[in-house]
């Protein structure tokens, strides 16, 4: 029990983080996808592609990038490897619009 609650608290304290890219005004009709972006070794190597918001946008602009180490991020980092920050796991929303500088 003791083991548990202790698991817990690590897991609640550990480092969580967010970095947001916003791209010019707000518009209320936009398209919001979520992705995992892959690193390894303390994040010093990439197993994902870098992220290309004209592929993922498609035609459209880029709104706003949200990039986070989440909770489930941790999770996965911890559980897949016995050594905590050999795979790093990173959660990317991004959001698409129509283009408003034509």
């Amino acid at each position: 029990m003791k083991v548990c609650l202790l698991l817990i608290l690590i897991l609640s304290i550990c480092a969580c983080s967010t970095m947001n890219f916003v791209n010019g005004p707000t518009v209320g009709d936009t398209i919001v996808r979520e992705q995992w972006h892959h690193d390894a070794v303390f994040s010093l190597v990439e197993l994902s592609k870098p992220f290309n918001t004209t592929y993922y946008c498609d035609d459209k602009q880029w709104e706003k990038i949200t990039i986070e180490l989440s909770a489930p991020n941790v999770l996965a980092s911890a559980s897949l490897t016995p050594y905590t920050f050999v795979y790093n796991p990173w959660t990317i929303q991004y959001e698409c619009r129509e283009n408003i500088d034509q």
